[in-house]
């Protein structure tokens, strides 16, 4: 029971302190109670080299110090936040929502007989978005690729929602369930239905001409809950000033750092057990690099996959074909709250295996 209770106190502090969306949050829990990092105390107190074995993107890192200190120090403003006015803001996330080129799915140089024989190492849920995002390449591929990404991640945090409060890690009802996407219009992405916010793209025709399409965003329910609303369209362009949507990049970046490829004498939690601080910094980018390529790996051979059948069956047939393959290579973990973001292995040969004879 005290386990449960602490779990949820540290889920509670990613998701509505540090601002982490609960897909994300999720594989952070064990890793973080492994490494007695389990109170926004603990984590203020902590050397930022050992956070950052925890939390690899630099911004995810810099939101959960500061939620830390707001926390210990409730009076006490983040010297960051405190000089830093909205109008000298970095660009991020938040501001830019549909820059395609920056959303590019990573692409792998391996050929599928050098892949065949891999292992990637990673969690449930990022497995799950990418056979989302790769799914909708076919049955959306009317949608730009933001708003491919947007409905993944969409789908993704509907799934952990619902996941977190058969686990009991959440309680009352989800806020699809409170009826927060109540008179939304809403599609079936992976057998579940996700409401959407319409928005305008231009588009290149073939005589070069820009011609206006509808395209859509997936909308963040529990943000929107958290925010208390009202749900009103804004023009969503460059900068969000609508309802709150699942941002493209936040999947993007989710996705290509939660995946590593196993080697003989290394995985991704050995990875972050070994090296001093030192050690630890000067081999950041290349276990970024690392995590990219795995994740460029996986998504090849779900295309394979989805390529294979893709003349053959509709779009509602594929994406049940997703679904289940997503279910018979996942990685196993245990049953209850200890499985909640564990880690385990997902066989290259078991995806391919599903190829279209």
């Amino acid at each position: 029971m005290a386990a449960a209770v602490e779990v949820q106190a540290l889920l509670r502090f990613l998701t509505k302190d540090a601002k982490i969306p609960l897909a994300e949050a999720m594989p952070k829990i064990n890793v973080l109670r492994k490494q007695q990092l389990n109170t926004p105390e603990s984590i203020f107190k902590a050397d930022e080299a050992v956070l950052k074995t925890v939390f690899t993107d630099d911004k995810v890192l810099k939101q959960v110090i500061n939620a830390a200190k707001r926390v210990v120090n409730p009076r006490k403003r983040p010297s960051s936040e405190a000089t830093s006015p909205a109008s000298k803001r970095v660009k991020g996330e938040s501001d830019v929502l549909d820059d395609e080129e920056s959303l590019a799915l990573p692409l792998s140089d391996f050929s599928l007989d050098e892949i065949e024989n891999m292992t990637i190492e990673t969690n449930r849920a990022p497995l799950f978005l990418a056979f989302t995002i790769a799914v909708l390449a076919y049955t959306h591929a009317e949608q730009p690729l933001s708003s491919r990404w947007s409905l993944a991640q969409a789908v993704v945090s509907a799934g952990a929602q619902s996941k977190a409060k058969y686990l009991g890690l959440t309680s009352g009802p989800t806020a699809e369930e409170d009826g927060w996407g109540l008179g939304q219009p809403k599609v079936k992405v992976m057998g579940r239905e996700v409401a959407i916010m319409r928005r305008h793209v231009v588009s290149k025709s073939e005589a070069d001409a820009s011609a206006p399409s509808t395209a859509f965003w997936g909308l963040d329910l529990e943000a929107l809950r958290r925010s208390n609303g009202p749900l009103i369209a804004g023009n969503a362009g460059k900068k969000q000033d609508g309802p709150p949507i699942h941002k493209p990049l936040s999947a993007r970046n989710y996705l290509l750092k939660s995946m590593i490829i196993v080697e003989q004498d290394t995985s991704a939690a050995s990875e972050q057990e070994k090296g001093n601080s030192a050690a630890k910094k000067g081999t950041a980018k290349n276990l970024a690099s690392k995590r990219e390529e795995a994740a460029a790996i996986i998504l090849k051979a779900i295309d394979t996959v989805l390529q294979s059948w893709a003349a053959d069956l509709s779009n509602e047939e594929l994406d049940q074909k997703a679904q289940s393959w997503y279910v018979r290579v996942r990685p196993d973990v245990e049953h209850g709250q200890g499985g909640w973001g564990q880690r385990g292995k997902v066989q290259l040969q078991d995806i391919l295996r599903l190829k279209k004879g």
